[in-house]
């Protein structure tokens, strides 16, 4: 299996409880702090042979959806298999979880809560 993580310190956590796992990264952002435009991917390294591993896709918080719908686009980009991919969360929204779930549907998806509270309010 391959973790690819969102956020860097899950590398961390992850590789000590796997310790031969393939750790790869993704750097997707927004530019509006609204969240109103589409995620610009970054960077991306990947293992070389990810297309035929299981890929844990983490992320602490699904708001829109929008950064993990980009991220799973990249992935499908390096021909893995959308029944390959597996998302790790923590929070997640209703609208996230549903248009991920519309747009992906063989994509399995962990999560702890669904939660309408995590979209934030800027002042």
């Amino acid at each position: 299996s391959s973790g690819i993580n969102a956020e860097w310190h899950y590398g961390r956590a992850l590789r000590e409880c796997c310790r031969s796992i393939r750790i790869g990264k993704m750097l997707i952002r927004r530019q509006d702090p609204d969240n109103k435009d589409k995620p610009k991917v970054i960077y991306v390294r990947l293992p070389p042979d990810i297309a035929e591993r299981n890929v844990l896709l983490m992320y602490p918080l699904m708001n829109t959806g929008g950064t993990i719908h980009q991220s799973i686009v990249e992935l499908l980009k390096n021909n893995v298999p959308e029944s390959n991919i597996i998302i790790c969360t923590l929070f997640v929204t209703p609208d996230a979880l549903a248009l991920l779930q519309k747009s992906f549907p063989d994509v399995s998806f962990y999560y702890g809560i669904i939660h309408c509270i995590c979209h934030c309010v800027r002042v």
